[in-house]
């Protein structure tokens, strides 16, 4: 989940910069849309990935295949599941598909050098082979280009990395711990059910704002970290000088690495995200993540954690949206299913 979260804003990142129109709702879908397949395919590593796609193309795309049709089997509504096998089947989105590619690349090559400078010997040959691949992708894509050769947005992108190493409920003891950037990326995935769940019952949301806002909400944490809301909340009128302190400080440790235009475009999606019926959207799917994080921690007997569930959940069954009871029964109460998984197993 943390390499989607970097894919997704390496992507975005290249889109913004590219000299054609991108369409960046497509993207982000199918970054996330693809990650089922990875999720269910996770015991195999990158490496082993593309030796096995190099060698034999043909088994490698029916085993994603395969992985897809296991989440389509799954009950969900008609039109989550057609919008995910359209958005996966495109052909006309060769484009998007590259810089998809790039981000994919570009992330895990920075994660390379990471492991590398531990395990020298172990990365030596794959990190060769990464820079030749990528340098080749570059040659088709004026964005990637200008990112290998810009020290200081790479510098961006490695602070907005750092989300990955960021936890969740940092003050209190996790069984499965969450990052700032993973829970990103379950916040993305939420709007869109909460955008389109609501756009079937005749609301015009606008899906690609709503994703942008929760990929990109939790960025001051590179710098802040992730102040729980407990201390937020301990003296009046702190909240809003959180918020100031923010500003400035993303403007001291981050903005400084882009340019004022890209700064102008990325700025509201980072420091008010949840402003307008828009943003209270995307804040119900950042308050159904935390539900998600606390069901789990519940599950697994963490006694300060039921408590938490309980009090999110008896907030967010008050609220009145279509999303609400479709996202009780099919995503947390899943939790306390017995499903059998034999499906992908045999």
């Amino acid at each position: 989940m943390d390499n989607v979260g970097m894919t997704l804003h390496t992507a975005l990142f290249l889109s913004y910069h590219e000299t054609w129109d991108i369409d960046t709702l497509y993207l982000m879908k199918k970054i996330i849309f693809i990650s089922f397949a990875d999720l269910i395919l996770s015991d195999i590593n990158s490496g082993t990935k593309n030796y096995i796609k190099k060698l034999d193309e043909k088994i490698f795309d029916e085993l994603y295949a395969r992985a897809y049709e296991y989440f389509l089997e799954s009950e969900a509504p008609e039109y989550l599941k057609q919008d995910f096998k359209n958005t996966l089947t495109r052909k006309d989105k060769a484009k998007e598909d590259e810089i998809f590619l790039a981000a994919k690349k570009y992330v895990w090559l920075f994660e390379a050098q990471m492991n590398a400078r531990a395990f020298p010997e172990i990365y030596e040959v794959p990190l060769g082979q990464m820079r030749e691949e990528i340098h080749e992708l570059a040659k088709n894509l004026w964005s990637l280009q200008d990112l290998l050769q810009n020290a200081n947005h790479e510098k961006y992108l490695a602070h907005i990395y750092r989300l990955s190493f960021s936890m969740r409920w940092n003050q209190y003891k996790r069984n499965t711990p969450i990052s700032v950037m993973s829970h990103k990326v379950v916040v993305a995935y939420l709007s869109y059910i909460i955008g389109m769940t609501g756009n079937q019952a005749g609301e015009e949301n606008d899906i690609t704002d709503m994703m942008m806002r929760a990929i990109y909400h939790d960025v001051p944490e590179v710098i802040t970290g992730d102040i729980i809301t407990p201390t937020k909340k301990a003296v009046p009128g702190f909240v809003e000088l959180l918020e100031e302190v923010e500003k400035t400080m993303m403007d001291d440790y981050l903005f400084g690495y882009i340019s004022p235009e890209y700064k102008s475009y990325i700025a509201p999606y980072i420091l008010s995200p949840f402003d307008d019926e828009i943003g209270k959207r995307v804040k119900y799917a950042d308050i159904f993540s935390a539900l998600i994080e606390a069901k789990v921690e519940d599950k697994q007997g963490n006694t300060f954690f039921h408590e938490k569930y309980q009090t999110i959940l008896a907030h967010i069954a008050n609220l009145s949206h279509p999303w609400v009871e479709f996202l009780l029964r099919e995503i947390l109460f899943f939790f306390d299913s017995e499903r059998d998984d034999s499906i992908w197993k045999k």
